[in-house]
């Protein structure tokens, strides 16, 4: 069987200052203070690279146990060169992506089962998503190399849709795999080692964080004996966790024309699952989760219809974790930040995941917050983010409202009209501008808030007016649309007035506008 070393081969994309490049893992680990990022073929992959060496820093260092050993690895400025090593050496044999009996992030029982064209599950291409995230026919499915074929494996066990999958006995369903419909959170730091470093939970079961476990028993997919096997079960704690294998998978090298190695046939069956009813919101660190209103708990993703930033306020507000959940990688950092480990006033954090309906893959999405840190300690100053969103939420339904009275008088669906997309896509560029400047400025942003989202619905709907052709029907349309969206900003201001008149100066009244 052909080796491929995944500690000395290049395979994970590193951008450095001299431009972008494959490492190893030793090497990745070893020189993190002088690598910018980690960037994989997708933000899924980028995701699931963090978290492979997050855990792999959990098993080197076995913590950090409390705040103090974080901040010793974190003035350090680098990894201990001499630990990486010695732990890879140690499990030397387990960092072979086709070694015979303990392939890397795979299960050799199911290597009877491989195929040709299975190695396109790999890519996201296959049955209902087609064409979507690859336009690789199924007949004729490209190779990978295995530095590719790696970041896929890796990849693929943390983002992979539920649904019919290859079976021991046939088709077969599986559930999906733990991050799908997530939007993931990453903080960034100026160099790998400090984004790995800002994500680097505090590890100390007996404690319960980040939640109880036997650190005994707290083991990665590579350091465990058994196979993974199909069944539901728990995750025995967050290194566990990080490397939770969802699919059985193994891959098939062989030598092309050239004598170069490369993965044509693959197969991906169903493996680990969560029981029914598992508390995920418990034990993810790196996920924010809201109640619905059945009760259930579950995590904050990417929509078709509605942009990851609206949905910011469960992103950064502290609640009940009965309740929901930011992402309890920021509760560390405001705990570190509080007691001084932690000299910064404001992080980029990074939102990455795939939208899935069912079995279909729909997109995956990266977005960035710069977020300022206050956002974490202050809950009034969440409250005001959250009256601001609230208040373009409420000015987006009036717009809603004034189309439809456009497209019905124009005998056309709403749909026609770009009105809509428009306003969000402008009021996106001006959250950004509201998360930064809320916590100096206060109530002067909210009121700068409040009119401009005022003015942005209302140069919509005019742009939208103003594209059409002039016909005294569509004129007669026009002026009923505008009087819609006046009527309706009107009507839900004095539903709120009492909540929002310090924001909504006289001169900026609903039907003059900013004026």
């Amino acid at each position: 069987m052909p080796q491929f070393d995944l500690r000395k081969e290049s395979w994970i994309p590193c951008l450095t200052n001299d431009g972008q490049r494959e490492m190893s893992l030793v090497d990745v680990l070893t020189e993190a203070h002088n690598i910018r990022e980690v960037v994989g073929d997708s933000p899924p992959v980028t995701i699931a690279l963090h978290r492979l060496l997050l855990a792999i820093l959990h098993r080197i260092y076995r913590g950090p146990q409390d705040e103090d050993e974080w901040n010793s690895l974190y003035t350090a400025g680098r990894f201990d060169a001499d630990k990486i090593t010695n732990y890879f050496d140690t499990f030397h044999d387990r960092f072979d992506l086709f070694h015979e009996t303990h392939p890397f992030y795979q299960t050799p029982t199911v290597r009877e089962k491989v195929k040709d064209g299975a190695v396109i599950k790999l890519y996201f291409h296959s049955g209902n998503n087609a064409t979507l995230f690859d336009h690789t026919s199924i007949l004729n499915p490209r190779e990978l190399l295995p530095a590719e074929a790696a970041r896929l494996v890796v990849m693929i066990q943390a983002f992979d849709t539920g649904g019919q999958i290859t079976g021991d006995n046939g088709a077969d369903s599986a559930k999906a795999a733990p991050l799908i419909q997530s939007a993931i959170a990453l903080i960034r730091g100026e160099t790998l080692f400090e984004t790995l470093m800002l994500n680097l939970h505090r590890y100390c079961g007996e404690d319960g964080a980040p939640f109880v476990f036997d650190d005994a028993e707290d083991l990665p997919a590579w350091e465990r004996g058994e196979p993974t096997i199909r069944g539901s079960r728990l995750p025995s704690g967050p290194v566990d966790l990080l490397t939770w294998q969802s699919r059985r998978v193994a891959l098939e090298p062989e030598e092309d024309k050239d004598g170069k190695l490369v993965v044509r046939k693959a197969v991906v069956m169903a493996g680990h699952s969560f029981p029914d009813g598992m508390e995920t919101h418990t034990k993810e660190t790196m996920m924010a989760f809201r109640k619905s209103k059945d009760g259930r708990m579950f995590s904050v993703g990417f929509s078709e219809i509605r942009d990851l930033w609206r949905n910011s306020l469960s992103l950064l507000k502290a609640v009940d974790i009965s309740e929901g959940s930011r992402p309890r990688m920021l509760d560390w950092i405001s705990q570190l930040r509080s007691n001084g480990y932690l000299q910064r006033d404001r992080l980029p954090v990074d939102f990455c995941g795939i939208a899935a309906d069912k079995a279909k893959l729909l997109f995956w999405n990266h977005e960035r917050f710069d977020l300022p840190l206050a956002y974490l300690e202050d809950n009034d100053l969440t409250l005001r983010l959250g009256a601001c969103l609230e208040f373009s939420e409420t000015i987006g339904s009036a717009l809603r409202a004034g189309v439809k009275v456009l497209a019905d008088a124009l005998e056309t669906e709403r749909e026609t009209f770009s009105t809509e997309a428009n306003f969000w896509s402008q009021m996106e560029l001006r959250f950004h501008r509201l998360l930064g400047e809320l916590p100096g400025k206060g109530d002067e942003e909210m009121i700068a808030w409040f009119r401009d989202t005022q003015r942005i619905a209302k140069d919509a709907l005019r742009n939208t007016v103003n594209g059409l052709s002039g016909s005294a029907a569509e004129n007669k349309a026009a002026v009923a649309a505008e009087n819609a969206l006046h009527s309706a900003i009107g009507k839900a201001i004095k539903a709120k007035a009492n909540e929002w008149a310090p924001y909504l100066p006289e001169r900026f009244e609903a039907k003059g506008g900013n004026q």
